[in-house]
């Protein structure tokens, strides 16, 4: 995996949580895969009320939604 494109995505996942809007209920961020590079992997608690509201990407990096639920300790 290319450094440069994995750093870009870590410094996107710090962003994104300074952009997201205030009603997202967020689970998780993480980084996972797409088109063969590093995007960014949003996990949510619910569907937000306005999707649209969500960034497809975070300077320049690819955003992944993913509905999860709520997750809890087994």
């Amino acid at each position: 995996m290319d450094n440069d494109k994995l750093n870009a995505v870590r410094r996107a996942k710090k962003r994104f949580a300074e952009i997201v809007p205030k009603d997202v209920e967020v689970a998780g961020i993480g980084i996972a895969m797409t088109q063969g590079d590093p995007a960014l992997k949003v996990n949510l608690r619910k569907q937000p009320s306005n999707p649209d509201a969500l960034p497809r990407t975070v300077d320049g990096v690819p955003v992944i939604y993913d509905v999860v639920g709520t997750i809890v300790p087994r």
